[in-house]
């Protein structure tokens, strides 16, 4: 990657300053030769029905960690206190009690607030047999469940406060105000979580002084000392939430016991631990993280269900509680590691990806059979295996950095071997042949995996009367799928480690807001396709990246090329694979490493998107807008309906087929940014069905350099002053009308002898072009600089198109002071004032006449200049990226 060295991290560096300086005052909070050390936070298999709706509807517990195994590893990681919390039960821990270990009693209890309807967890300590059944029955009433602890002096600590379980959006700041009054002791280093909740919480713990708890006591009429021994003091504790064990011990908390060896003589470890615990003698430990952990333990989760999965049963996904969408979702799921199961070369690699993480490496024997292109994965697997024996607070980058090098090295070989296979389908012409009535009719997929894995149909067409078949599937896809599966695996851990930890992100902004510290910084990433391409939306995206960089606002671009130099507020992404498909040669397909996109992504501090493109660029957009709980607009610069008809070929009644695809994708967007009106009312009327609020009309605008000259008619065109000049500027295209000039041309002609036909530009349908009027002047590609130049030499610019949202060169003509007629449809209608600065017309006939008019009637010609200048002066780039702002949030 290329990177744009300019930003800088200060958020983090807060974030880790922050963290450091508790670090260091609770190091010194207690003698050392006086603490117990102990995770009281970690879950074994008895973790087994999990509070995720979807993991129930699946029936997968939420670990298959072994006890024994939890208790090994939290000794490893220098642990001589032992608790285990699973969910809503103490069962392992009361089998350890019986096998004669010492251990403090404890349970993870889901509960509910009442009145809010909101879910959290308490962890609680000490309890017996009967006071646990009686726990699970007031779990669903938090102020019973206090009450009943707080009688029976059992110790509740309030879990990872920031986040929650609940169907009703953010929770309001009165409901923490509240809660606050019925506990004294509170989780603020949760290994699951990362530094910036963890900071939140302690920051806000740290400023309830006594009068801020009177003041709350009186706000929701709850007397503390119902609940609290002393709700004056508020302890803070820490522990790894770790399911896997891989992390277990890591993060925990330091619990003070005087005269600590005398007391051992006497009093069991538990009984110590639980003494400190309800005196609130705790200094939490930890490190510095953010996705890292819960990447790896998800990672490591994943490959467990894929080793242990069972088909949860169709009747039970569909009786569940749930809805459709969760149910849907769950099937795909069940779908995909039944299929998965079915690879053995992509379930050897979770096994020993598995083992590795666990630290059992595998077995010098085991590499000879390792096909020579995976060596370098299994190596670093190895890797991994190793970190066993490394120091805790290195293990957690060793893990992420093998992680990434392994998708790395998956992802080279997955698009060298695709690379191949596109060449050898072009070779054969197969990719030329591909029917786009029959792909968008077809585009399906089967309710069954295995019907897609297995089908060996190859479907027909007719192209210009011969028969035509498409490429098989399951051949294409020979070599593909392990390092595709393999590496998809890795992304999606990526994934949901950042959906879990950041779907609370609306709430920690709330809370920051709150209490005035730990702000996230306002940053918006600009994902594109497109940039260095000679096409109007990469025009458009490099005229708003020089203003970025003027303004120095707080917005990246991030584009994917080989060739592209990276730039302040330019990050340039090196491609995977780059393709070039016949049916549209002007546009490059570059493959961008979606991984990495994601950790630029956290790396560089955004928290909202804008997207250009309907590309992978537009999949990384919403792949990003749902892993890390932002807003995501899109900026919509092509009519893709128009595209398709006009380009492609559509078929009228596959078009609504698309429409419903193109739906369904831009719905995935927060917001829309149209170019015209027409597109605004569209987007917003019953075919697509958006509300009004959430699309916008904005508009692009020309720079400096598009203004009136002296006129270049003569060293332009080698045209005299009293000659007329018609001009066209853009791609010579079908969809941009150009076969219509020739007859255009001809009907001028016969009332104006020495008109001339200038045509600005290349495009597929120039050599046409030229055969139909070959007395026009071809200027070729023209620099974005001298179209200037071009426009002040000639009289009148005309559009034939009916395919443009916007048409820059309208404007770009109009700041010159030349007037434009053209179609009276989206785009130029909405920039064009039908006789002041040019013409709206309906149909050809209607366009000739209106040239000739304007070429002869001098006056109105000169009208028609004045007021052009006029009107562009309107599309002020300071109002239009103003107003940008102010709609995306980054601006008051």
């Amino acid at each position: 990657m290329k990177e744009n060295t300019k930003q800088k991290e200060s958020f983090q560096e807060e974030l880790i300053e922050e963290f450091e300086a508790f670090q260091l005052t609770q190091q010194d909070k207690f003698p050392e030769h006086e603490l117990l050390k102990i995770d009281l936070h970690c879950h074994d298999y008895n973790s087994d029905v999990p509070d995720e709706l979807l993991g129930r509807i699946l029936n997968v517990p939420e670990t298959w960690l072994k006890t024994e195994d939890l208790v090994e590893t939290l000794k490893k990681n220098g642990c001589n206190a032992i608790t285990v919390t699973n969910h809503n039960n103490a069962r392992s821990c009361f089998e350890l009690k019986e096998k004669g270990f010492d251990v403090l009693i404890g349970a993870e209890f889901s509960c509910t607030v009442p009145d809010f309807n909101i879910g959290i967890h308490v962890l609680t300590y000490g309890f017996n047999q009967e006071q646990e059944k009686m726990l699970n029955r007031l779990r669903k009433n938090i102020y019973a469940f206090q009450e009943y602890t707080f009688a029976n002096n059992l110790p509740t600590i309030w879990a990872h406060p920031l986040y929650h379980y609940t169907t009703n959006g953010v929770p309001p700041i009165e409901f923490f105000g509240k809660l606050v009054l019925i506990f004294e002791r509170f989780e603020v280093l949760n290994g699951q979580r990362d530094t910036w909740q963890n900071m939140l919480v302690k920051i806000w713990l740290e400023s309830l002084t006594s009068e801020k708890i009177d003041q709350l006591s009186k706000e929701h009429g709850i007397d503390p000392h119902q609940y609290c021994h002393n709700p004056y003091k508020k302890s803070l504790s820490g522990g790894s939430d770790s399911h896997m064990g891989i992390f277990s011990g890591l993060t925990g908390t330091y619990l003070h016991v005087p005269d600590l060896q005398k007391r051992l003589l006497t009093t069991s470890l538990a009984e110590l631990a639980l003494e400190a615990i309800r005196k609130g003698e705790m200094a939490p430990y930890g490190s510095h993280h953010n996705t890292e952990k819960l990447t790896v333990a998800f990672l490591d989760y994943v490959c467990q269900i894929a080793m242990n999965h069972q088909d949860p049963g169709l009747l039970r996904i569909l009786l569940h509680k749930g809805t459709t969408q969760d149910k849907i979702i769950a099937m795909l799921i069940s779908n995909g590691f039944s299929e998965l199961k079915r690879h053995k070369v992509t379930m050897k690699f979770i096994e020993l990806f598995h083992n590795c993480f666990i630290g059992k490496s595998p077995s010098f024997s085991q590499r000879w059979f390792v096909p020579r292109i995976y060596k370098p994965i299994f190596d670093d697997a190895t890797r991994i295996a190793e970190n066993g024996k490394t120091e805790p607070e290195n293990k957690i980058k060793i893990y992420h950095d093998s992680i990434v090098s392994i998708n790395n090295r998956l992802n080279e070989i997955l698009y060298d071997r695709l690379t191949k296979k596109v060449n050898e389908l072009a070779a054969f012409n197969k990719i030329e042949d591909i029917n786009f009535n029959n792909l968008i009719k077809n585009v399906e997929l089967p309710s069954d995996f295995r019907m897609l894995a297995e089908s060996d149909s190859i479907k027909e067409w007719s192209k210009n009367g011969q028969k035509m078949k498409s490429p098989n599937l399951k051949n294409f896809m020979d070599g593909l799928s392990f390092p595709f599966l393999a590496s998809s695996l890795i992304l999606a851990a990526h994934f949901t480690s950042a959906k879990v930890l950041y779907n609370v992100r609306p709430l920690l902004q709330t809370f920051s807001k709150e209490i005035g510290r730990l702000e996230h910084p306002k940053r918006m990433l600009w994902l594109t396709d497109t940039f260095d391409d000679n096409n109007g939306v990469s025009m458009v995206l490099r005229e708003m990246h020089e203003e970025i960089k003027k303004r120095d606002l707080p917005i990246d671009i991030m584009v994917c090329s080989n060739t592209l130099q990276p730039d302040d507020h330019l990050i340039v992404l090196k491609p995977m694979a780059e393709f070039n498909f016949p049916f549209y040669q002007q546009q490059t397909l570059r493959i961008p490493n979606f991984l990495e996109i994601h950790t630029l992504f956290q790396e560089r501090e955004y928290d909202r998107i804008m997207c250009s493109t309907e590309g992978l660029m537009g999949l990384a957009a919403l792949y990003l807008k749902n892993a890390y709980s932002v807003k995501a607009h899109f900026y919509i610069h092509t009519d893709w309906i128009m595209f398709a008809r006009k380009v492609l070929n559509i078929e009228s009644h596959n078009l609504n087929h698309l429409r419903r695809l193109l739906r369904t994708y831009y719905h995935g967007f927060d917001s829309l940014f149209v170019l015209n009106t027409d597109q605004q009312k569209w987007f917003t009327g019953k075919s697509m069905g958006f509300d009004p609020s959430l699309v916008s009309l904005t508009a692009h605008w020309v720079d400096d350099k598009f203004y009136p000259r002296k006129d270049r008619k003569s060293e332009m065109f080698g045209l005299s002053m009293n000659q007329p000049v018609v001009a066209f500027v853009g791609r010579i295209s079908y969809e941009k009308g150009v076969l219509e000039l020739p007859e255009i041309y001809k009907e001028i002609e016969k009332e104006i002898p020495n008109v001339h036909f200038v045509i600005a530009g290349t495009g597929p349908a120039e050599k046409q072009l030229k055969e139909a009027m070959p007395d026009a002047i071809y200027t070729g590609w023209i620099d974005h600089n001298q179209l200037p130049d071009i426009y002040y030499a000639a009289d009148l610019l005309i559009l034939p198109s009916k395919f443009d949202t916007f048409s820059c060169v309208v404007l770009e003509a109009l700041s010159c002071g030349l007037p434009v007629i053209a179609y009276n449809t989206k785009g130029p209608k909405d920039i064009i004032n039908d006789g002041e600065n040019g013409f709206l017309v309906s149909n050809q006939a209607d366009m000739i006449q209106r040239i000739i008019t304007s070429i002869k009637d001098k006056e109105l010609h000169k009208s028609l200049k004045n007021s052009a200048i006029q009107r562009s002066k309107e599309f002020h780039k300071d109002k239009i990226i103003n107003q940008l702002l102010k709609d995306v949030g980054l601006q008051e």
